[in-house]
């Protein structure tokens, strides 16, 4: 059965989200790899990575479904912060909005009888749940180093050795 259209084109806003989403950590890996925290910048890189898998995952579930997916630009991320737990908090609150686009995403394909959908979204749904808890305990970390560069370092080598 082919793609219910509402579903289709907000899976297509999601597919374009989690690109941006990867440009957004690529943008903060660079500002730590700035700051000579190159393990935090590895570490960022990862999540961006991660990002550009979750996009391809509903790319394929929309492509499975009879649907072509189409891509909007990016908008230029934001690589500089007033700190790096600036930075750490801006990439949670980041996470806190796609758990958003998720939930709608969900609420959506319910609506819309999209069954299939709503078994592919629950796989996003645990994600998030992990992502936030990810990225409030580096926030914590980072704020709880941040008071002293040589803890910083040696976070940042923590996170450079995964």
């Amino acid at each position: 059965m082919k793609l219910n259209q509402k579903v289709a084109d907000a899976l297509n806003e999601q597919i374009n989200s989690e690109w941006n989403a990867a440009y957004i950590y690529l943008a903060m890996s660079a500002y730590f790899d700035d700051l000579e925290f190159h393990g935090i910048a590895t570490w960022m890189r990862g999540h961006a990575q991660e990002e550009t898998q979750h996009a391809q995952r509903i790319y394929d579930f929309v492509v499975a479904r009879g649907y072509k997916p189409e891509f909007s630009g990016l908008a230029k991320p934001n690589s500089e912060f007033e700190s790096p737990a600036a930075a750490m908090k801006a990439a949670l609150e980041h996470e806190e909005a796609v758990t958003r686009q998720i939930y709608s995403l969900f609420e959506l394909a319910n609506s819309e009888k999209e069954y299939s959908t709503q078994t592919m979204l629950n796989w996003f749904l645990t994600e998030q749940v992990e992502e936030e808890d990810l990225f409030r305990s580096m926030l914590k970390k980072v704020e709880a180093a941040s008071e002293s560069m040589w803890h910083m370092f040696a976070l940042d080598k923590e996170l450079g050795s995964d």
